[in-house]
């Protein structure tokens, strides 16, 4: 009996026994190769878009940055000839507004506060046409820096054969259908005073065709039946620098499978690498102790430098309307 008990003593629970040594070891280093591998191949997926994202998101700002156009300074000495010196400082004509509002007679009490300094949006522009040639002078209302920016001619692919017709009508008209669909949708959801809701955006229908034996894009607008006809050979007809900040805009997806739509996906795949990109990598600083005061003090920067722009960015935009 006694040996029974002690037979039975010695078989192992399977709840109870011990784990082999070095399996948590062993689980741990497996989570961590997962997460090394996971944040080496989204970085490698990432490098073309983000060098894109960065050069393309440099072109924005900078106008000189792979230009189609020629920027050409224009002389100090130039500039000190006109009256640009006459042109008032923001502080100036924003008084000026204020006087002419006080004569209107619309607004008599208005004051301009003490802790708030008027600015201008932008550069001071003028256009100039000749020889199919657009030239424009870009005027700093502040240092009074001038440029001459001279975009050569419009591509002659993208100019409408239409000429002379620039509407057509269709009957029934297909938008007024949808807007009275539209109309019925909103009475049953209760708004009882929108059976002729107002239409909203530019969508399009977009075909090919064969004018004259020669093959065209038309574009028609729904919304206003506005028509456009242009020469169609197989290519977008942007420039280089038009085409690439129009891939760092695009966005929204079409109502089909197509170059726009997998352009769509291909920004949904990227966004959710970019984020396991940035946790793989906090998990990977923070498993070498001796970088995590320095990094504790980069990430608290980083944090600081984002909130000191985004309250400044809202107050920019609180102030200015553009």
């Amino acid at each position: 009996m006694s040996n029974a008990n002690s037979d039975a003593s010695e078989v192992p629970d399977s709840e109870t026994a011990a784990r082999p040594p070095g399996a948590d070891f062993a689980s741990r280093w497996n989570l961590r190769i997962v997460i090394r591998r996971l944040h080496l191949y989204s970085g490698l997926f990432l490098l073309p878009w983000v060098i894109l994202y960065g050069i393309t998101g440099a072109m924005f700002n900078h106008l000189e940055l792979f230009p189609r156009a020629a920027i050409q300074p224009v002389p100090k000495e130039s500039v000190d000839l006109t009256k640009v010196s006459e042109f008032p400082t923001a502080d100036t004509m924003a008084l000026q507004v204020t006087e002419a509002l006080r004569r209107s007679g619309e607004i008599h009490d208005i004051t301009l506060p003490e802790d708030i300094r008027p600015s201008y949006t932008g550069d001071v522009m003028f256009e100039v046409k000749r020889d199919g040639l657009r030239h424009v002078l870009q005027i700093d209302p502040v240092s009074h820096a001038t440029e001459l920016v001279t975009h050569p001619p419009e591509d002659p692919a993208q100019k409408n054969l239409n000429v002379g017709l620039s509407r057509v009508e269709l009957k029934p008209d297909p938008h007024d259908l949808m807007q009275q669909a539209a109309g019925q949708m909103f009475g049953g959801m209760g708004f009882s005073d929108a059976a002729n809701p107002a239409p909203l955006g530019w969508t399009k229908l977009n075909f090919l065709a064969t004018v004259d034996e020669r093959p065209v894009r038309i574009t028609y607008v729904l919304k206003d039946g506005h028509i456009d006809v242009s020469p169609y050979n197989g290519q977008s007809g942007m420039p280089w620098r038009q085409w690439f900040l129009r891939m760092h805009t695009t966005h929204g997806q079409p109502p089909y499978w197509n170059g726009r739509m997998f352009w769509s996906l291909a920004v949904d795949i990227v966004a959710v690498a970019m984020v396991c990109w940035g946790l793989t990598g906090l998990y990977m600083w923070w498993q070498i102790k001796r970088t995590r005061r320095i990094g504790i003090a980069l990430i608290a920067l980083s944090l600081l430098t984002a909130a000191v722009m985004t309250l400044s960015l809202a107050d920019f935009y609180a102030t200015t309307r553009l």
